[in-house]
Order: C-alpha cells, then sequence, then structure tokens
C-alpha cells in the first residue's frame, strides 16, 4: 500500500456521498420553488425493511438538496434503491442511472441541487433498516427508491464543488444494521486512533470496473494517508454493525479513494 501525504477536509454535516449533480443558483431555485414544492425534510411514517442476500447486488441513490434560510447550508432528504427489486440486468440499470437528468429531477421533484451517489454493489450479505413514508416508493429512470433519511451541509454551494473528503470520518444519521456472514472476508480501515471501519458497499463511480471480485487486491490500490492501515480478516462469527439516527455521539462513515463506504465498527480493534 502506497502512502497519501494529505487528508482532504470534510465539510459535510453528514454523509452526503455525492457522485454528480446540478445546483441552483439562488435567483433559479426560486423560480423553480414556484413550479414544485421543496423536498419535505421531516419524516414521517416509519417501516422495517429487510434485505438479506444482497451481496454483489447493485444499489443507486439519490439526493435532495434545499438551501437553508438565510444562509450557506444545506438540508434534504435522500433516497435508496435498496430493498427495492431492478426490474432489468445491473449493467441496464447502471446506464439508466447514469442517464438520470438532475435538472429534470429538480424541476419535478423539487429541491435547490440533486446529487446521484453510484452506481454502487453491495459488500455486505445483508441490512435491516428504517425507510420512511410508509414504504411507498418513488420512480426515477425506472428505478425505484425508499427515502431513508434526512441530511444537513453547512455550505451547499461546496458541496458541489469540493471533492468528496477520502480518508476522513463523516457523520452519517440513520437507523439500520449491516449483516456480514460467519466465513465471509471482511475489509477494513483502521485510523491513526486504532478506530476500525468496515467496508459495507462499494463504487463503480470512480472505477466502472471495480466489482466484488476486484476486492481480493483492494489493498495493493489503496493510498492510505499515514498512520492508516488496510487489512482483511475472515470472520468466524457473524458481525453486525448498527447504527442509530440520533445516536450520539452520531455514527461515522469513512470513504476510500474508490468512494469505497466504510462503517464505524466500534466494538473492534
Amino acid at each position: 500500500m502506497k502512502s497519501r501525504s494529505n487528508i482532504s477536509q470534510a465539510f459535510f454535516g453528514a454523509a452526503a456521498l455525492v457522485a454528480a449533480g446540478a445546483f441552483a443558483p439562488s435567483s433559479e431555485a426560486i423560480a423553480q420553488t414556484a413550479a414544485a414544492p421543496p423536498p419535505s425534510v421531516a419524516l414521517t411514517g416509519p417501516c422495517e425493511v429487510r434485505s438479506l442476500n444482497w451481496r454483489g447486488r447493485a444499489f443507486y441513490e439519490v439526493l435532495f438538496m434545499n438551501r437553508a434560510p438565510g444562509g450557506p447550508a444545506g438540508i434534504g432528504n435522500y433516497f435508496n434503491s435498496i430493498g427495492t427489486p431492478l426490474e432489468a440486468p445491473a449493467e441496464v440499470t447502471d446506464a439508466r442511472f447514469r442517464a438520470l437528468n438532475a435538472d429534470a429531477l429538480r424541476r419535478e421533484f423539487g429541491g435547490d441541487a440533486v446529487f446521484f451517489n453510484g452506481p454502487r454493489r453491495f459488500v455486505a450479505n445483508g441490512v435491516t433498516g428504517i425507510a420512511y413514508n410508509n414504504c411507498a416508493r418513488r420512480e426515477m429512470g425506472g428505478i425505484h427508491f425508499y427515502v431513508y433519511g434526512t441530511f444537513e451541509v453547512p455550505n451547499l454551494e461546496a458541496m458541489m464543488t469540493t471533492a468528496i473528503p477520502a480518508y476522513h470520518p463523516l457523520v452519517s444519521r440513520r437507523t439500520n444494521s449491516f449483516i456480514f456472514n460467519a466465513g465471509e472476508q471482511v475489509h477494513e480501515l483502521v485510523t491513526p486512533a486504532g478506530e476500525v471501519y468496515t467496508l459495507f458497499s462499494l463504487s463503480l463511480k470512480v472505477d466502472p470496473n471495480n466489482s466484488i471480485e476486484r476486492l481480493a487486491t483492494l489493498g495493493e490500490r489503496l493510498t492510505l494517508p499515514p498512520g492508516w492501515r488496510y487489512r482483511t480478516r475472515t470472520l468466524d462469527k457473524q458481525l453486525i454493525l448498527s447504527s442509530t439516527y440520533d445516536a450520539n455521539p452520531p455514527n461515522t462513515i469513512v470513504l476510500d479513494q474508490f468512494e469505497g463506504n466504510y462503517q464505524h465498527n466500534p466494538g473492534q480493534r
């Protein structure tokens, strides 16, 4: 593994894993709001979603953001396809996701900015979690999504123009549990302070050829900051990584340079 000398400074208040998007200037956003209501941030109708045997499966995420009144901050909802059936093979759905138009989605659903996170592949074996709106689905480009939570950033415009901070803990507010089966090999990052983060999903944005099969060479491809370590281990029993939306201290995640997503694993050293 190579060494990396600089760690990007995080500007996220909650982990918004941004792949691409569109941002409306203030005057344009005012006109847009008149045409369609902004996305609701106050979520109701919680419902459980269980997605088992999902290792290697494709999923996608779309984030709808609004400016906070009187300042540069932003707040919004995120929609994720985990738990919904794909109507086409993963490669076809990847192309549909990449073809989504952020400006068109803003006009249809509201908001000052739309961001795309993915395509992604699930690394954990399963997940249980809380979706909202009574598990009503939103269809975008032939892909169905649940709304899973809210997030906020201190500077919405910076979110559009600054690179995602790799190897820097980010706050992720959600209620779910990632499940890893006994006998599975897990991939982990260890911070200089000894905190462990376990990989639960990988991205095809930076490397379109990324896959579950290529995880075998992940350690050779990572460029780590000083003091960070990468390791693998084989589980002798089931591992469940749980997070709660209002946890204090909040749940955190870390991204690697390929936008692989690692969940904090506070019980592991």
